[in-house]
């Protein structure tokens, strides 16, 4: 699942419109919008921040696929 969708999911689990997060995190509307549509361009910081904002956390672990006596 996309990290947008994921966003999205979770706002609307905790029942909050794109307008009430912005609020929230004292940003504009369109970087919702932006971050809920996959648009690869926006701020880590700030996706980091809205993924706080709404209580889910990023976990960060070496893909099971690649082998680590390559590196």
């Amino acid at each position: 699942m996309e990290l947008g969708a994921v966003i999205r999911e979770q706002r609307k689990r905790l029942a909050l419109k794109q307008l009430d997060v912005a609020g929230l995190g004292n940003t504009g509307n369109r970087f919702i919008v932006d971050v809920e549509n996959g648009k690869p361009t926006v701020q880590l910081q700030k996706v980091l921040d809205l993924m706080d904002l709404l209580g889910l956390e990023v976990v960060v672990r070496t893909k099971a696929s690649r082998s680590t006596s390559s590196l």
